[in-house]
């Protein structure tokens, strides 16, 4: 199953090479939320995304796989369009709203992107 959205907006801190990190909502985010984020729109309603290690991520023809996605990922990617996509290893702790994806490589993201999720 695939499950695509779009990138409606980048807020103006949301990109920083320094931190490889995404935070993903969707169109509810709050104004303070959306300077920070990546801003998404599901192409269809959604119920649950039950990404687990091994599922697929694409942004444009960028492929990451998922080594780790916390146990709010699915609650919260379906009701408010949330999860934090690290581009980093898996550490001892990991955070229960991140999606740990190798390689560890920032994508290009811009308005008009293509996030497909692959469970």
């Amino acid at each position: 199953m695939i499950i695509t959205a779009t990138v409606q907006s980048i807020g103006e801190k949301a990109l920083d090479a320094q931190d490889p990190i995404l935070v993903l909502f969707d169109q509810t985010a709050t104004p303070d939320l959306q300077a920070i984020a990546v801003i998404q729109q599901f192409d269809a309603p959604l119920t649950a995304i039950n990404l687990t290690a091994g599922s697929q991520i694409s942004i444009d023809d960028q492929e990451y796989t998922v080594n780790y996605a916390g146990q709010l990922v699915a609650t919260n990617l379906a009701s408010i369009g949330h999860a934090t996509l690290y581009f980093r290893p898996v550490p001892a702790k990991p955070l229960e709203n991140g999606i740990y994806l190798a390689p560890s490589t920032f994508p290009q993201v811009h308005v008009g992107s293509v996030i497909k999720y692959q469970i």
